[in-house]
């Protein structure tokens, strides 16, 4: 994903990972984060995330966690809706997503394809 600063991706393979999938696997509880001296409740929202995040690595999946107002490269896009980047290209031309273009190369805010992506899987026409 092309622009933003705060994206980070995570892969498989990584130390402890079975240890914390286990303690994650407890339950839908409250979830502390401690650091020396330091807690924090973390936000069940979070929680969920962090949960799905670590099911993913566990099933060899590499995540990535990036804002949603990030700009995606046409291919990008393409690979978050699973289609064709000629495929992305025509919803794009057809208006069925917004874009910009501030040169040569169409960008696609992730949260317009998400928004299209939820609305295509109830059915919905985008």
């Amino acid at each position: 994903m092309s622009s933003s600063a705060a994206e980070v991706t995570v892969r498989p393979g990584l130390d402890g990972l079975a240890e914390l999938a286990e303690l994650l696997a407890a339950g839908p509880g409250p979830l502390t984060l401690r650091a020396g001296r330091r807690c924090a409740a973390v936000p069940p929202e979070l929680a969920v995330a962090l949960r799905a995040a670590v099911t993913a690595l566990q099933h060899g999946e590499a995540v990535t966690i990036t804002p949603h107002d990030a700009l995606l490269t046409t291919q990008e896009a393409a690979d978050v809706l699973g289609v064709s980047r000629p495929t992305l290209v025509r919803l794009l031309e057809s208006g069925a997503l917004p874009f910009t273009q501030p040169g040569r190369h169409r960008r696609v805010r992730l949260e317009d394809v998400l928004a299209y992506a939820a609305a295509h899987r109830r059915g919905g026409t985008g």
